[in-house]
């Protein structure tokens, strides 16, 4: 039997930050018989990401880029500047999201600063906080925000401090790298 969680507003304190809201179904959940541990069968999630707690999260100002599909993100700079870029995102294996199509779109930025961020942005973002058995399988922009499709099967979920062999564990909120 298929268990269905929605959230539509998390609370400030959910480990993932900058997420607006969750739908979650878990086929096949069961505790483990010391309680350490959950898994499910079957896992498939959808994470929406507003443009306005995705800024607060990043510290940045992020909103929807210059066409559909394509994000902008206003960075500050030394002495009081800031430039805008905008770049696409999507979800590549390996849970890691890339960013194509980087380009400065406001502000003067100096050609040093230039292959700086074109550096910065060719690096692949590998999200390292989810549980095991979970694979980032989309992320899309639209107007209102990020959304993030996230599945997979065998998915172990573990409470804070109870990750075994240097696997991510549910409830934290981890960095990217």
């Amino acid at each position: 039997m298929p268990v269905d969680v929605q959230i539509s507003r998390l609370p400030r304190s959910f480990p993932y930050r900058g997420a607006a809201g969750l739908s979650l179904r878990l086929n096949g959940l069961a505790k483990s018989g010391d309680g350490s541990e959950a898994r499910a069968r079957s896992t498939e999630a959808t994470a929406c990401l507003s443009y306005s707690d995705l800024s607060n999260s990043l510290g940045l100002e992020v909103s929807q880029g210059d066409r559909p599909g394509r994000v902008s993100a206003v960075v500050p700079l030394p002495f009081g500047c800031q430039v805008t870029v905008t770049t696409s995102v999507t979800a590549v294996s390996g849970n890691r999201v890339v960013r194509r199509g980087f380009k400065v779109t406001g502000g003067a930025l100096p050609d040093a600063g230039g292959q700086s961020l074109d550096k910065v942005f060719a690096q692949p973002i590998r999200r390292r906080n989810l549980p095991s058995g979970l694979r980032l399988r989309s992320l899309t922009s639209a107007a209102e925000g990020l959304t993030a499709r996230i599945s997979g099967g065998s998915v172990t979920f573990r409470p804070d401090g109870a990750a075994r062999d240097g696997i991510a564990r549910s409830g934290t909120a981890g960095r990217t790298a």
